[in-house]
């Protein structure tokens, strides 16, 4: 007897829902945006509703479990006939019925999203068949939808999003332009299915693809199957194609080999190729060639590559040379980047200006930096700079001309001091702008929230000197100093130069930076050689690669402030160990660890943490954080967890993490999946001012105790799924001032003694679908200000307007359900 699995009822299940949805949109005009996407969508899936039911009928037995599928299908029926029972002048019902009717449209495109590209492909059972093996193979990629400038944004500018950067707001130079008219005449035809645009370093080539991948034309024929991946000198074949699965929405399965990987690549692109997919391989060096031929599949028919490099590869043509900018050219990016708010230009005469802009050889990255570093100076700063120049003999070397952009920033050497610190971290990452906080506060006495760190960021980007990517923007953000969407990207050339910076500052041993890029276990000689080496520099960052198995050398750091370790695990250890040499940095204030490989890694040798660091950044680490509380952290302010494994840990008694860091100020844990709630002994931190639990899908509840954090000022819970309520005891944190509860999507009420938080002056409640009324104790909010809320709820908070005349309702566009951020 075959296993009933339901699947013949899934046909009519389906003729059900669609006669509804038909009947109910000529009936119900209140709905009808909603209806219509629906209608539509199920449109798309009949075919492949009537080829289960024939194939069923044929093999008497069916594809797969339908009986998800069929519950779905009833679900929606019953949402659609609810329509006729909304009253369309109740706006609140209205609004949450739409939400439900969009929601449920995004739920079906999700279970049929691996049929619907496969539809006229091939015969119904080769479909069938070869969907079957796809769903065994990818057993563990689980569509959740798109990936937009949403809550997942942050975490996947340092995992998965291949997203294309921005456009920039203007370009200049008629190659530039026909290039763009080329290139893109060659994406669009047929056949050539590698592209390789080559110039030397600073022409401009990544400004070029994004702006190729930006055009009108291009994006109607790719949509959303385009995937920029910057690819850099030492690139992790199995890391790029867990991005491009992640990118598209599936979960990420565990790969082994670059061969796996290779095979899961292919399948992917079977997935998404019936439909146009255009692949961008950025700054791709001559040393890594080899690894173009592993994205290559000739068989997937509308399948192109782009890749940008400072070298040609023989065996892919075309290849498209971008020159540098002519000499008219590069004098009309020089006015434009050096003139103020577009006003006229106050500057020397066009002799010196010429002098100066063909010392940039036409390089478009020299010319706005060298621009904006002389922007609103006096003839003397240019004439000096020029003689300068020409004293050095620096037309040999754009990297020379780069340099003395540097001096002399509106005469703060500080700003200079920034932008060699971003040479800290790897080439072509984001670096998050908490990182650099966390940094700068310690080393430079900044204030504690960063805010100066900030500014002294929009410097750099004020300079093009760095770039600033915000993968969210939010007020509350600002509101509250968590910049937790702001990152910071610098131009590969630009590091290369900050590098040398700090190689230029003496022997190994006095450089006030020490920047360590290992491959494999080839340590430098001065430092191998050694048995014990002692070094003076107060900012260390050592980077690893996936192949580091040799134990740490010994090392002495006693000047070290901040230390930056990146690393990357292979796919077996997954382990990775601290050197021992951190126990004995006794001035240590700021650690950074991130992983960057694709799963989060057990730290070796965590005790050797020391008591005197101010701030600890994890990225990607498993570290039980109970476990935590065996250490004796007493001079840690500030602990940020993301996308780590921290739940995981003994409650005994002897690992309170009160007693481990009983004088922390700030707790960021953000993208934790893991994480249900927090330990109780969290609440018995006295100072704990700031308290930010964000995108942790599976965090349920805050414990009771929370009303003994008296100190709080901020609470940000946003994007926590799963919080359904939050504790009485809330009402007591008589100093809040801040409270973030956005996108809490199973919140439907809030407790009563919400009216308690007397200080109290920010709440965003924006996406909170579930909480339809608002406790009357919400009078009593006598000083709140401000309030974040979807289009349609703005209602609830009007009875306050009369007694709260300084009240801001700030009411967002009502937009589709995006629940692409969900994760399992």
């Amino acid at each position: 007897m075959p296993v009933d699995f339901a699947g013949a009822a899934v046909g009519t299940a389906f003729g059900e829902l669609f006669s509804v949805v038909e009947n109910v949109l000529q009936t119900v005009r209140a709905f009808g945006p909603q209806l219509k996407k629906i209608n539509n969508t199920l449109s798309k899936i009949d075919p492949i509703i009537k080829d289960w039911d024939e194939y069923n009928r044929r093999l008497d037995r069916s594809l797969t479990d339908m009986r998800p599928i069929k519950a779905l299908l009833n679900k929606g029926k019953n949402l659609v006939e609810k329509c006729s029972r909304i009253n369309p002048l109740n706006v609140f019902q209205k609004y949450m019925h739409s939400k439900k009717l969009t929601k449920f449209d995004a739920e079906v495109l999700r279970e049929f999203q691996i049929y619907i590209p496969l539809l006229n492909a091939r015969n119904n059972s080769e479909i069938l068949w070869e969907v079957k093996e796809m769903r065994m193979e990818f057993k563990e990629l689980i569509r959740f939808g798109q990936v937009s400038g949403g809550a997942l944004q942050s975490g996947l500018g340092a995992s998965g999003n291949l997203a294309v950067p921005e456009a920039p707001d203007f370009i200049v130079g008629l190659e530039v332009e026909a290039s763009l008219r080329k290139l893109k005449g060659r994406l669009l035809e047929e056949g050539v299915s590698v592209i390789v645009v080559t110039a030397p370093g600073g022409c401009g080539k990544t400004t070029l693809l994004t702006k190729l991948c930006h055009d009108m034309d291009i994006e109607g024929k790719f949509n959303n199957n385009i995937m920029f991946v910057p690819v850099s000198k030492k690139p992790n074949l199995i890391d790029i194609i867990r991005k491009m699965i992640q990118h598209k929405g599936f979960k990420v399965p565990v790969i082994e080999t670059e061969d796996h990987a290779v095979h899961y690549l292919q399948r992917l692109l079977i997935i998404i190729g019936q439909n146009p997919v255009l692949l961008v391989l950025d700054d791709v060096w001559t040393n890594s060639h080899s690894i173009i031929e592993k994205f290559v599949f000739k068989e997937i028919k509308h399948y192109k590559i782009v890749v940008t490099s400072r070298y040609e590869f023989p065996a892919y043509r075309p290849v498209h040379h971008l020159n540098p900018l002519t000499h008219g050219e590069a004098l009309e990016l020089f006015r434009q980047s050096v003139t103020v708010d577009d006003s006229s230009m106050d500057a020397p005469d066009d002799e010196l200006l010429e002098q100066i802009v063909k010392r940039c050889k036409g390089l478009p990255l020299a010319l706005t930096v060298i621009a904006k570093s002389l922007r609103g100076k006096d003839r003397s700063f240019w004439e000096t700079k020029l003689l300068d120049w020409s004293c050095s003999g620096l037309d040999s070397d754009i990297l020379d001309c780069l340099r003395k952009s540097l001096d002399d920033l509106d005469g703060n050497p500080s700003i200079k001091e920034r932008f060699m610190d971003l040479g800290l971290f790897p080439e072509d990452r984001k670096i998050p702008a908490t990182v650099l906080i966390d940094m700068w506060v310690e080393l430079y006495k900044l204030d504690f929230d960063g805010v100066h760190a900030i500014a002294d960021l929009n410097k750099l980007v004020y300079r093009n000197l760095a770039d600033l990517v915000v993968t969210r923007r939010d007020s509350s953000e600002d509101e509250d100093k968590c910049y937790s969407s702001h990152y910071a990207m610098q131009h590969d050339l630009l590091r290369e130069l900050a590098i040398v910076e700090c190689n230029q500052q003496g022997e190994v041993e006095k450089r006030e930076r020490l920047i360590l890029d290992l491959t494999g276990n080839n340590f430098p000689d001065w430092w191998s050689e050694q048995k014990q080496l002692t070094l003076g520099a107060r900012l260390v960052s050592i980077s690893t690669d996936g192949t580091f198995s040799t134990p740490w050398p010994n090392l002495e750091l006693p000047e070290a402030e901040a230390l930056v370790l990146n690393f990357e695990t292979n796919i077996q250890t997954k382990t990775y160990a601290l050197p021992k040499f951190i126990e004995k940095a006794d001035k240590l204030k700021a650690l950074i660890i991130t992983n960057y490989s694709f799963f989060p890694a057990e730290l070796g040798n965590f005790h050797v943490v020391g008591s005197n660091l101010r701030r600890i950044r994890l990225e990607r680490i498993t570290v039980p954080f109970l476990s935590m509380g065996k250490l004796r952290l007493h001079s840690l302010r500030k602990i940020s967890f993301f996308m780590c494994d921290i739940s995981q840990a003994s409650t005994s008694d002897d690992t309170k993490i009160s007693d481990a860091m009983p004088n922390l100020v700030e707790l960021h844990i953000d993208y934790c999946n893991d994480l249900m709630t927090l330990p109780d002994g969290i609440c018995e931190i006295k100072p704990l001012r700031k308290l930010s639990i964000t995108n942790c899908h599976n965090f349920s509840e805050l414990p009771e105790q929370i009303g003994q954090s008296a100190s709080l000022e901020v609470v940000r819970l946003n994007s926590c799924t799963n919080l359904s309520q939050l504790p009485d005891s809330i009402g007591t944190l008589e100093k809040l001032i801040s409270l973030n509860i956005s996108d809490c999507l199973s919140l439907s009420t809030l407790p009563n003694q919400i009216g308690q938080l007397v200080s109290l002056k920010r709440m965003n409640m924006k996406g909170c679908l579930r909480l339809s009324e608002l406790p009357r104790s919400i009078v009593k909010l006598r000083n709140l200000r401000k309030v974040v809320c979807d289009k349609g709820k703005e209602v609830l908070w009007e009875p306050l307007k009369s007694s709260l005349n300084a009240l801001n309702i700030i009411a967002s566009k009502e937009e589709e359900a995006n629940l692409d951020w969900l994760r399992d």
